[in-house]
């Protein structure tokens, strides 16, 4: 198996002039390729990681629907 770092994903955001509200959504992990973390495997993998975290948004309704109607 190869070697891998980890790290939190803390994500923040702010409406304008509204209070910065976040936390964190969980924590990537990048396998190394030999002894080398290299950066397009780091976004690639925080890429897949984000659209998890999107996907578990819209399925779980945490999002209103785009076309305004019902949760």
């Amino acid at each position: 198996m190869a070697a891998e770092i980890e790290a939190p994903v803390d994500v923040t955001t702010c409406l304008p002039g509204a209070v910065p509200i976040g936390g964190r959504i969980g924590t990537l992990s990048v396998a190394l390729r030999g002894t080398t973390l290299h950066a397009e495997d780091v976004y690639r993998a925080l890429g897949e990681f984000l659209v998890e975290a999107g996907n578990y948004l819209i399925e779980n309704a945490a999002l209103p629907p785009v076309d305004g109607g019902d949760v």
